[in-house]
């Protein structure tokens, strides 16, 4: 029952508020987020996987990815699931689907990467997406990385899930700044 309520309250903290009355207990909930990645101390990698999990849990993706600013460039940092880049692959943020979300600074939704012309259409087919959520992951007003979803199913994501994402961007922001690596500037 405890795993149980833990979830909950963890899946109740990503979602946009509503009600205020429907936020029982907000203490708890902010104090079960903050435990489970300060846990994992100072180690960012850990910690931008775990935040990636999560994004792939919480919107039913088959991957997920967080690409951060590094030397004038972006890098994908975190890599979980099938359909997700893998370590290390640089993003190209003046073109594509990802490279809109980063230029425009506002989430972006693709429900069909066969008949998006945002995408690199060859790129998704080689690994099986069909579906993408994207969020830019914004430090004062620069935008610092990007955290991603994907799906192989069309449709996979809704209005909830983009808010999802973008709530745990925001976490991306909070865990660096915990661990002090926003000293990328």
């Amino acid at each position: 029952m405890r795993g149980n309520e833990t979830r909950e309250s963890l899946i109740l903290s990503l979602e946009p508020q509503t009600n205020v009355s429907e936020n029982i207990n907000p203490p708890a909930t902010s104090t079960t987020v903050q435990y489970e990645f300060n846990s994992l101390g100072s180690d960012l990698n850990a910690s931008l996987r775990l935040i990636s999990e999560r994004a792939r849990s919480l919107t039913r993706g088959t991957g997920a990815a967080i690409a951060l600013a590094h030397h004038g460039s972006m890098m994908c940092r975190a890599s979980v699931g099938s359909s997700a880049p893998a370590l290390g692959s640089r993003l190209d943020v003046n073109s594509g689907f990802s490279g809109e979300c980063v230029r425009g600074g506002l989430p972006l939704r693709c429900d069909d990467a066969e008949s998006d012309p945002r995408v690199d259409i060859d790129r998704c087919r080689q690994l099986g997406i069909r579906s993408i959520l994207a969020a830019p992951i914004q430090y004062q007003r620069e935008i610092i990385g990007l955290l991603e979803v994907f799906s192989t199913a069309p449709f996979a994501f809704d209005e909830g899930d983009v808010a999802v994402v973008e709530r745990l961007a925001q976490t991306v922001v909070l865990t660096m700044s915990h661990g002090s690596a926003l000293s990328f500037r």
